[in-house]
């Protein structure tokens, strides 16, 4: 057990390492145990100004529960000179993901807050989004991949930092002793999630029966765990090959490895994709099949599809693609703005950019209103030498299939205005009715970014 003071040192030197010195912090706060002393050494190391605290409300309990659990939780940020940001989503959403993504309520409903944090994140100017997953939950983690039967690479168990969500877990070294012992220290209590002690939760079950049972008669169980986690870890770190930006693999880089290095790499492509989803082994054979053969194809189901394009492996998540089909978001075109969009894409209208080819609209030159959403079958748009169908016209710049539906596109009443395909490596296409001979500097700029 580490000592009040030792706590502190222990989570100030695990987060130090990802953050400014003005930097701030955004913290995944549920109310329990482990993110209340979450909050608290944020507050206490960093400063209550530059701390976050959002409660998301999946509205997956009874009424009067979450009020509770929402009341407390103010309390305690109170005290920590904090506010609380809640969140609450509509009823039923959880459930309704969950049919689309085919991943059950937990799978849903953690898809679900991410987001949540991640808009948040953005609002709120923070660097990095924080959550409680400490020692014991890297545990669990890690057994309840042997009792799964998954492969190596899955046991290295949850890494402290995920660059692609801006995500950082800095109490890995904690215990929930720890953790509790720290509250307690200092008089704070916490919310108890009800659904902590149903068992039909794979993981409570763990929590509950199964370590407890295993410790009992296993002297060393966790320092042998911890260690079969770190002999996992350096096994995938040798065989790393996709950035953390990256859902996509070079074939040539595949084939120079051995059979070994390929399945690793691809269990390394198919976690930057899927979050907690392990990958099933027949589909595993087919992709290695298939990357033998080496010819553009598509390999997979509804839950998930690799697809090998022009010399590269890319995996697609279809169950994320409804968000782009269902997107679409009315424009203000008089003004500056920033649109967010799925994707982790953002839309500046008149931002500063020295860049010639990014596209100026003439804004006068709408007709009616305006929104921005992603391209589908049968979009056209009219060009300088033509009327071309936007996904060929996505094709001809060599931008993956499985991409193309991702491309954002603004319309306005009469027809399609713009295509941005420079975010896939493409280029940004403009309706012909908006050439001007007049300096396109004179016009707002319309740019989309991603990350």
């Amino acid at each position: 057990m580490f000592s009040l003071n030792s706590i502190e040192k222990v989570f100030s030197e695990a987060i130090v390492q990802y953050l400014k010195d003005d930097s701030k912090v955004l913290v995944a706060f549920s109310g329990g145990c482990d993110s209340l002393a979450l909050l608290v050494l944020c507050s206490k190391v960093l400063g209550p100004e530059r701390t976050k605290a959002v409660y998301v409300n999946h509205n997956l309990r009874e009424r009067a529960e979450l009020e509770r659990e929402i009341e407390l939780n103010k309390d305690n940020c109170k005290k920590l000179g904090l506010d609380l940001i809640v969140r609450t989503l509509d009823k039923g959403r959880v459930k309704s993901l969950s049919f689309v993504r085919k991943g059950g309520t937990e799978d849903a409903a953690r898809a679900l807050r991410y987001e949540v944090l991640e808009d948040e994140r953005r609002k709120n100017g923070c660097d990095l989004i924080l959550t409680a997953h400490h020692k014991d939950d890297q545990i669990e983690t890690v057994v309840m991949h042997l009792r799964s039967g998954s492969p190596m690479t899955s046991l290295r168990g949850i890494s402290d930092y995920d660059e692609k969500r801006h995500l950082q877990r800095p109490l890995l070294g904690l215990s929930r002793q720890d953790l509790e012992s720290y509250l307690k220290s200092l008089g704070f209590s916490w919310s108890i999630d009800s659904t902590n002690a149903d068992e039909s939760f794979k993981r409570n079950e763990l929590r509950n029966t199964i370590i407890p049972n295993a410790e009992k008669t296993w002297p060393d169980f966790e320092k042998e765990i911890l260690n079969l986690k770190t002999q996992a870890k350096k096994a995938f770190e040798e065989a790393k090959l996709v950035k953390s930006d990256c859902d996509s693999i070079y074939l040539y880089e595949l084939k120079e490895r051995d059979l070994t290095g390929r399945v690793l790499a691809l269990y390394d492509l198919w976690d930057s994709v899927f979050d907690n989803k392990d990958l099933p082994m027949t589909l595993l054979d087919r992709v290695l099949d298939a990357i033998h053969e080496g010819r553009d194809c598509c390999v997979g189901s509804n839950l998930a599809v690799f697809h090998i394009y022009r010399g590269s492996l890319y995996l697609q998540n279809p169950g994320q693609d409804v968000e782009f089909s269902e997107f679409s978001q009315l424009l203000d075109v008089s003004e500056k703005q920033t649109v967010r969009l799925p994707g982790n894409m953002t839309l500046t209208v008149g931002a500063e950019d020295e860049n010639p080819l990014a596209l100026r609209i003439d804004s006068s030159m709408f007709s009616g209103r305006v929104r921005i959403r992603f391209a589908k079958e049968g979009d056209f748009i009219r060009l300088k030498d033509g009327k071309k169908m936007v996904l060929r016209l996505l094709q001809d710049m060599k931008i993956p299939p499985h991409l193309r539906a991702k491309v954002p596109v603004i319309e306005d009443e009469k027809e399609l205005c713009a295509v941005f395909g420079s975010v896939f490596g493409g280029k940004d296409r403009i309706c012909v009715k908006f050439r001007t001979s007049l300096a396109p500097n004179d016009f707002p700029l319309y740019i989309v970014t991603k990350g």
